[in-house]
């Protein structure tokens, strides 16, 4: 799977105190599915929770949703399209540790699609090749760019992501 590290990689990019100390991230992919159907590929896709536990973090949760939402947009744009699936597929919960910091769980419903080839080599053995499947990119994905992101007046966090980076 590349959606959890290519996801790691991003945030660690836009939120400072990940730039500064990327052990506050912990991710843990839970509750997955591998769906396949009988034909004539094995090609399949996985189906996953990805759990993120930001440990310590300061400041408000603006700072980890609009990231969150941005790379969604681009990787994961299903989600967002489909009001019934956007109210259920981004959940999160806080623990306040002090008034200024919290431990904080967001659980993402991901798909990552797997295609699977068959075809021989110069010698003529059977091989098969597996290509993670990426998303069609909309023409303005928010999760590419230098964005400044401001709460309030003041700012909160600043990003460049070009589109090869964008990809992990």
């Amino acid at each position: 799977m590349n959606k959890p590290a290519a996801l790691r990689e991003y945030l660690r990019r836009c939120i400072p105190q990940l730039a500064t100390d990327p052990q506050q991230l912990k991710i843990f992919v839970e509750r997955g599915n591998i769906v396949s159907r009988s034909g004539q590929s094995l090609s399949f896709e996985y189906r996953f929770t990805l759990r993120l536990v930001f440990l310590d973090f300061v400041g408000s949760l603006d700072l980890l949703a609009i990231p969150l939402l941005a790379w969604l947009t681009t990787h994961q744009p299903d989600l967002l399209q489909n009001k019934e699936t956007s109210s259920k597929a981004l959940r999160f919960e806080v623990e306040p540790l002090a008034h200024d910091k919290s431990d904080i769980v967001v659980e993402i419903d991901l798909t990552e699609s797997v295609i699977v080839q068959e075809d021989a080599d110069e010698a003529g053995n059977r091989r098969l090749t597996a290509t993670h499947k990426g998303e069609v990119i909309h023409p303005a994905p928010y999760a590419t760019g230098d964005y400044t992101l401001y709460l309030g007046d003041k700012i909160g966090a600043e990003w460049h992501i070009t589109q090869d980076t964008a990809h992990g």
